[in-house]
């Protein structure tokens, strides 16, 4: 397997789980990397690129360390001529700020995103949302970028990141997963029947966050050619969605009750 910038660092452990070990050592921030619920999430959603710059580390210096563990990798021109300084995505003025403290909840192995998302959706357009955090939240980040916010990050001390967040625009056509279009009902259920004798069937009405993501996304890399995966959820899952949409996959939905969704996840 070479490693390039790109490479999800799902990949890499599904490759080589003692690759888990090697990355906990270039920076203290990939430790959590250890603890098995954390690894899925962060894993599943960020490249080589991606991790370099939540941990303040060069791409170049993230894939040297694989290298000198004998990993094969692909360096190119642009990751030995950018250096990792503290990067943001804008300047903005901060004003009536909501502050969210996240790190007791991802110490404690959580995942924080329902609470952000939660969070932004009861602000003011003219408040602004600082995450305070152990890293910079690049999969989040790009999540929301894509919903319309810009952000600035700083590093007020080692091993403190603050992000500010502030609506900026609409959110893009591709914030949400595609969804067969039709009425609804008659649509998933002709998907069932397409699909019939090729669904995996999960059930995550009773996982507490981040367990159903992690479970649905296990699920979608297990699946082979030809197949699609049958979900009994409480709701349609929005922290979902983006990582649908990267993956190329389609979804429908079929409403059972107040809480009780059907979900088809396929491609």
């Amino acid at each position: 397997m070479k490693i390039t910038a790109k490479t999800k660092i799902s990949q890499i452990i599904k490759y080589d789980k003692n690759a888990i070990g090697v990355i906990a050592s270039i920076n203290k921030h990939f430790r959590k990397l250890k603890n098995p619920v954390f690894a899925k999430i962060l894993a599943s959603r960020v490249n080589v690129a991606d991790a370099a710059k939540i941990g303040g580390v060069s791409t170049e210096e993230f894939l040297k360390k694989l290298q000198e563990n004998g990993y094969e990798v692909e360096f190119n021109q642009k990751e030995k001529q950018v250096s990792q300084e503290n990067k943001t995505n804008t300047v903005m003025e901060k004003k009536n700020i909501v502050t969210i403290d996240v790190r007791p909840v991802l110490s404690g192995g959580a995942d924080p995103f329902d609470e952000i998302m939660e969070t932004l959706t009861g602000m003011k357009e003219e408040e602004t949302l600082l995450i305070i955090n152990t890293f910079e939240p690049v999969p989040l980040l790009n999540i929301l970028q894509k919903r319309g916010y810009i952000y600035q990050t700083e590093r007020p001390e080692p091993g403190v990141v603050y992000c500010y967040l502030q609506k900026a625009g609409p959110v893009t056509p591709t914030d949400k997963v595609t969804e067969v279009k039709g009425n609804g009902i008659d649509d998933f259920d002709s998907i069932e029947t397409r699909f019939k004798g090729k669904l995996t069937e999960i059930d995550v009405r009773e996982m507490e966050m981040p367990m159903p993501m992690v479970t649905i996304l296990e699920a979608l890399e297990n699946l082979r050619e030809g197949e699609a995966l049958y979900v009994h959820h409480k709701r349609l899952p929005q922290y979902l969605l983006p990582e649908l949409e990267s993956r190329s996959y389609k979804l429908v939905k079929k409403p059972i009750d107040k809480n009780n969704l059907n979900l088809i996840i396929f491609k």
